[in-house]
């Protein structure tokens, strides 16, 4: 009977992830743009060697995706006037039925003397930006598919989700981007290698351990990543028809048992050492060194920091590091030991995640 049961419940775990969307390497096609180099000396760059979107995009071929139907442009191919040009011939190529991963690595700016806040992507030639308006409008004008996958690793990139929301219609866009569209990002390929470990299957990126990387795993273990390894939040957005539980790859391997350990949790208002085991919705399965795992349990983000990590209180008013001045605020809310702070005298739109070494208390 039990064997019966057993073979009962693998069916009916098999049909659920059927039934769900899953992405299709094979109809795929990538636009990948790569700056480490820029014209002039205004921009500072990266180092060729290790750079790691080549490594990313080879991850995508490997899982299927026809090497015809990846565009890399890199440093002087990426000047603004073929960044344009190219993304415009480009998205005509793919058929109805296919989906569309756009990447974009290098330097993204912010407009601060426009209440809006337009964000725009740096070409090589970095004389005018390519505003992330430019690249959704160019998008929707020439695709033919009904589903897009944004990506970028570069300073305000969430500027890409805010900009697919404002493009309502018959494409739906998942975005999911290193850094809010009010902050800068590292220079380090973190978010790009999260990429990667999706596209490859890493079971670290499988965090309820049910064999599969949905996109809302994808985006919960790059935002955990980043905030740890980074100080800085990631972006994620879905617009239209696509599930969360967009099946981006299969776990390769076996599940891993671990996948963060030097947190602190909190519980009844106390800070205790913690591991993280496993994730789900934005919440946190922890076991606790030197208690037994029947006192394992869940924790919201919240309550979840980098051992020996202080934070001040929400609504502590603070001042707060920006450009290597310091501006006053007050702290609005705390996550995975960053601060969500509100500058004074602006609007929420500049809301910034920061680490607590960028607030001290009014001089």
């Amino acid at each position: 009977m039990r064997l019966i049961s057993v073979f009962i419940w693998l069916l009916t775990l098999a049909s659920s992830f059927a039934e769900r969307t899953a992405w299709k390497p094979e109809k795929t096609w990538v636009f990948a743009v790569g700056i480490l180099r820029f014209e002039g000396a205004a921009l500072h760059g990266w180092p060729e060697e290790g750079r790691m979107d080549v490594v990313m995009l080879d991850a995508l071929r490997k899982r299927g995706v026809p090497a015809d139907h990846i565009l890399f442009l890199k440093n002087e191919q990426a000047t603004a006037a073929q960044l344009g040009k190219s993304l415009a011939d480009f998205v005509k190529r793919p058929g109805p039925d296919d989906t569309l991963i756009f990447y974009y690595a290098g330097h993204g700016g912010r407009d601060y003397s426009d209440p809006a806040r337009a964000v725009h992507l740096v070409p090589y030639d970095s004389k005018t930006g390519w505003p992330t308006k430019s690249v959704l409008d160019t998008i929707a004008a020439g695709f033919k598919g009904t589903r897009v996958l944004l990506t970028a690793d570069c300073c305000h990139s969430g500027g890409l989700a805010e900009e697919a929301a404002r493009h309502p219609g018959k494409i739906s866009f998942a975005t999911l981007t290193s850094a809010r569209s009010s902050a800068t990002s590292t220079g380090n390929w973190t978010f790009t290698q999260c990429l990667t470990d999706i596209y490859n299957g890493n079971p670290l990126m499988d965090l309820d351990h049910d064999g599969v990387i949905t996109f809302a795993e994808a985006a919960q273990a790059a935002d955990l990543r980043m905030a740890f390894r980074e100080d800085q939040r990631s972006t994620n957005a879905i617009t239209g028809n696509i599930p969360a539980d967009w099946v981006l790859a299969t776990a390769v391997g076996p599940a891993s048992k671990l996948l963060l350990e030097g947190c602190e949790g909190r519980e009844g208002g106390k800070w205790y050492k913690a591991n993280i085991l496993s994730a789900h919705d934005g919440k946190y399965f922890v076991t606790w060194p030197g208690w037994d795992s029947s006192s394992n349990s869940w924790v919201a983000s919240e309550n979840l920091r980098p051992a020996g990590r202080k934070l001040p209180a929400e609504g502590t008013t603070v001042e707060i590091e920006w450009d290597k001045k310091w501006y006053p605020g007050k702290v609005v809310r705390s996550e995975l030991g960053l601060l969500l702070v509100h500058y004074d005298g602006y609007t929420a739109a500049d809301n910034e995640w920061v680490p607590p070494e960028r607030v001290r208390m009014p001089q």
